[in-house]
């Protein structure tokens, strides 16, 4: 009975020592792997902290860089508005720039409007260049360039060269203004001879007035191309042509019709209206004196692909030969007896000077002169 009893207990007893056996071996199991774990969480620990440093490393140094950049640096959200901005980028904007949109940061610096792709005057005096690029995460990275001392360069470079190109104008044009000069001086002489008939005074007087009206428009063509980089302002088209109607008007004669069309009343330019108006009746006079006979004479403003402003002189007239249409803007090429050859090199200049451009379009009958201009974003 007794040895019965005491089966059971020895076998429970058995069991849980192997239990405890097996509990203190996963225990043992257990330590090591959390020794493991934590050895393995130190050295994760370490590795971020370091990768924390050198990341505070990069942050300080890409800090120091934007600080140092001669250019302005501004980081803008998908909403368009700053986020960052270096130093540089604060001194040509002004402040405050973060968190404000960036168009309207632009507008408060700006002084005035800007064509695409042309330098941004700020109020400070200053030019910009700006570049945007997209960024991975959304938003933008705008560069913002002082290229001031490059455009005051490239204007300087210009107004040199009109200057050599007037000197040698000027060489060449020595004896067009001597034919005419001793023209004048002629004719003023016989007028002070006691033997002249009033008829004859009279004819000299004619003489010397148009001699002289020819020295002016040497001189006005001379002054007209040396001040194509003169004070700009800006200009409603319409009102430049009204202008050139003005002027035209009093010189028309019996069969010609003057037509004065705009497809694009608020069109604006920044130029020396002067200049422009110069230009333009240069081109319309060579109409009116190229034709014998009636002529239809039409100056056409329009907006041209691209949002420029064109200016189209047309005419019904004779035209211009096609073997001859190459050659017409060179300085001192004339097919005329009496012309002196300047006057479209002029109007090419002062047109450049401008930032445009004139060309001759091809056309069966008559000239169409097509003078095209960056346009001034609406007021």
């Amino acid at each position: 009975m007794h040895s019965m009893a005491r089966e059971p207990v020895d076998t429970t007893r058995s069991e849980l020592t192997q239990a405890f056996v097996a509990f203190g071996s996963v225990s043992a199991r257990l330590s090591d792997a959390f020794d493991g774990l934590r050895e393995q969480v130190a050295g994760l620990s370490q590795e971020l902290c370091g990768a924390q440093a050198a990341r505070a490393q990069l942050a300080a140094r890409l800090t120091a860089l934007l600080s140092a950049l001669p250019g302005g640096v501004l980081v803008l959200d998908t909403q368009g508005l700053i986020q960052e901005a270096n130093p540089a980028a604060r001194e040509l904007l002004g402040e405050p720039l973060l968190g404000l949109a960036f168009d309207a940061a632009l507008a408060r610096a700006r002084a005035a409007a800007a064509n695409a792709g042309d330098p941004v005057e700020l109020g400070s005096g200053r030019f910009i260049n700006l570049s945007r690029r997209e960024l991975d995460g959304g938003g933008q990275v705008v560069l913002v360039t002082d290229v001031t001392d490059a455009h005051a360069m490239q204007s300087m470079l210009a107004r040199q060269q009109r200057l050599l190109t007037l000197g040698e104008l000027a060489a060449g044009l020595a004896h067009q203004i001597r034919t005419p000069l001793a023209a004048a001086l002629l004719y003023s002489s016989r007028m002070t001879l006691a033997s002249g008939s009033p008829e004859d005074l009279a004819r000299c007087a004619d003489r010397t007035v148009e001699s002289l009206r020819q020295l002016d428009r040497l001189v006005n063509d001379m002054l007209a191309f040396a001040h194509g980089g003169a004070t700009r302002e800006r200009i409603s088209v319409s009102a430049l042509l009204e202008q050139v109607a003005q002027w035209l008007r009093p010189a028309l004669r019996p069969g010609v019709q003057l037509t004065i069309r705009t497809e694009a009343p608020d069109l604006a330019v920044r130029a020396n209206a002067p200049s422009l108006v110069s230009v333009l009746l240069n081109l319309a006079t060579n109409a009116l004196q190229a034709a014998t006979g009636p002529l239809d004479l039409e100056l056409l403003a329009r907006r041209a692909a691209g949002g420029r402003a064109q200016i189209v002189v047309r005419d019904n007239g004779p035209g211009v030969p096609a073997s001859l249409r190459e050659r017409i803007f060179e300085p001192f090429f004339t097919t005329r007896e009496r012309g002196h050859g300047i006057g479209l090199a002029i109007v090419r200049s002062v047109v450049e000077a401008h930032g445009g451009s004139v060309s001759l379009s091809p056309s069966d009958r008559g000239a169409t002169f097509i003078v095209e201009l960056p346009a001034e974003a609406s007021a």
